[in-house]
């Protein structure tokens, strides 16, 4: 994990992300109704024993914004010791979960369904914290109800804490524009601290208050006074959703530019996500999962093994033992207006754009996943949007369009009768390219199955997805039939030209980067190239063997 090579690029990282992470841990927690040392806490002891035992390698944990509506919830119900106790069931769930190999269910997920879940969070975070960034006293804590006109008489707005805010979504706006490696927010929060410090700006703040100066000691949560039958239905929302979102979290991870050789095992991330937030608990902390935001920083930052991870965490110990007086002194509206940006990037205005222009469907039903969850909650809504999106895939006209090629070896056209019962195998064909464009989804997959022609079967099936921008779990199951198809009739089957997440759920899948006679191949010239060096090798069946 730790080389002389590496250290420098991860230590580097790790200071990178521990500047997000800590302000937004401390705004996290705040907003979660629970002590902002909370926050510090969950990050350091998760943190460290996610990046060491997950299956995502360059994955950050932490405290997450799409946590913080269930989070809030639990504890407006059950106290600070309700989400201490619902976060260790979570944790134990999760373990089971993983141990049960349930990782692999996120595929199934679909793309616009997930991105309407991280609008919807953003639209929490929004209606949340926009009070909070107000400074707004004596009326409604939800931003959907201050623009309600018989609300108005009844809250004002706090100039200090507004001016506050100010500054600090003026640094996360600008600084980056001037250079990437400025950490934004942890200088927006250091001079909104300042100059709230004294004058006009530091009347009738709210600030964060005197931190722990130690590590609380690890203890089992006290079920005592709890109604665990009222609790269980928010753990297993707060455990749907914290594991839904590690996953995705690490999908995204995996599609980043330049991380070619990063992959990342579902099933044991989800084994340690349950022990970071186990052991979270343990120590008094709040729910964590896989954050993309902060893993992403410490990618880009020049992370490349675990040691910026765990590196990260402990620095965020440090701050909390270490500089207690001085995170004591930040302003509640700073952390407010952190987590306002947060909530508006969220929304992704632009890659909702982009994908109204490539499908305006899936466009419409990722933003009405996110008004169902903004409106329903994260489980009602975000089963709303699952049932809209299957609606729209069973009722729509599929978009893939299945073309078949019968080639030789060397990639010239084959030009002759194949017969028809497929009794000679001199009548097989060496080769059949299906070249697929749009979509393969459960919509399409049927279209692509009906392609293969057969009997006589082809001695190699190539399946050109080059351009295949989604595939589903229901387009990879058919592959993997056709693959099974060939491989007991003595054939295979080659994938040419995927990318992006179709690459990555291929790869995953390992039908075909194991040692199989299967195989993913970049470009035709390759799979050619390929044919030529084997001599179009074939396995050899007896012909009473070829079903029919």
């Amino acid at each position: 994990m730790v080389s002389a090579r590496t250290l420098p690029g991860d230590a580097g990282a790790a200071v990178t992300v521990a500047c997000v992470a800590l302000p937004l841990n401390l705004a996290l927690a705040v907003a979660s109704g629970l002590p902002p040392e909370v926050g510090l806490v969950s990050g350091a002891i998760a943190g460290v024993l996610a990046a060491l035992l997950g299956g995502a390698r360059l994955g950050v944990t932490g405290p997450e914004a799409a946590l913080v509506p269930t989070v809030l919830l639990i504890a407006t119900k059950h106290g600070v010791a309700g989400v201490v106790v619902a976060t260790l069931l979570c944790g134990a769930l999760q373990v089971v979960l993983g141990l049960a190999r349930a990782g692999r269910l996120a595929q199934w997920m679909p793309a616009e369904v997930t991105r309407g879940f991280t609008a919807g969070i953003g639209l929490l975070l929004l209606d949340s914290q926009l009070p909070r960034l107000l400074g707004v006293s004596g009326g409604p804590s939800a931003a959907r109800a201050l623009v309600l006109p018989a609300t108005w008489p009844d809250w004002s707005v706090h100039a200090a804490s507004v001016a506050v805010g100010a500054v600090v979504v003026a640094c996360m706006l600008a600084l980056p524009r001037l250079h990437r490696s400025i950490p934004a927010v942890l200088v927006g929060l250091v001079l909104a601290t300042l100059a709230s410090s004294s004058g006009v700006l530091s009347e009738g703040l709210a600030r964060v208050g005197e931190l722990p100066t130690g590590l609380p000691a690890p203890v089992l949560p006290s079920f005592e006074g709890l109604d665990l039958a009222a609790l269980l239905p928010d753990v297993l929302a707060l455990t749907v959703l914290a594991s839904l979102g590690s996953l995705l979290a690490t999908r995204a991870l995996d599609q980043l530019p330049g991380l070619t050789d990063h992959r990342t095992d579902s099933d044991q991330e989800l084994v340690a996500q349950g022990i970071a937030n186990s052991a979270s608990a343990m120590f008094g902390g709040m729910p964590v999962m896989g954050a993309i935001v902060r893993s992403s920083v410490s990618v880009q930052a020049g992370g490349r093994t675990r040691a910026a991870s765990v590196l990260h965490a402990v620095m965020l110990l440090a701050a909390c033992l270490l500089a207690g007086a001085l995170v004591a002194r930040i302003p509640m509206a700073a952390l407010a207006a952190i987590l306002v940006v947060v909530g508006t990037r969220l929304l992704d205005f632009r890659g909702l754009k982009a994908l109204a222009e490539d499908n305006a469907g899936k466009a419409a039903v990722a933003v009405a996943t996110a008004l169902f969850i903004a409106w329903l909650g994260f489980l009602p809504g975000l089963g709303a949007g699952v049932l809209l999106s299957l609606a729209r895939s069973f009722f729509s006209p599929p978009k893939a369009n299945v073309r078949s090629l019968l080639l030789r070896n060397d990639g010239r056209p084959l030009f002759r009768s194949l017969g028809s019962d497929g009794g000679d195998l001199d009548v097989r064909p060496p080769m059949q390219v299906l070249r697929v464009r749009g979509d393969l989804d459960i919509r399409s997959a049927s279209t692509l199955s009906a392609a293969l022609q057969g009997p006589p079967w082809p001695r190699n099936l190539v399946l050109d997805l080059s351009d295949v921008k989604y595939m589903d779990g229901a387009g990879l199951r058919t592959v993997r039939e056709l693959s099974d198809v060939l491989a007991v009739r003595g054939g295979r089957v080659i994938v040419v030209g995927a990318r992006g997440g179709v690459e990555v759920m291929l790869q995953q899948a390992g039908t075909w980067t194991g040692p199989g006679p299967h195989a993913l191949m970049s470009t035709m010239d390759e799979v050619l190239e390929d044919l030529r060096q084997q001599g179009a090798r074939e396995l050899p069946i007896q012909p009473s063997q070829q079903p029919t």
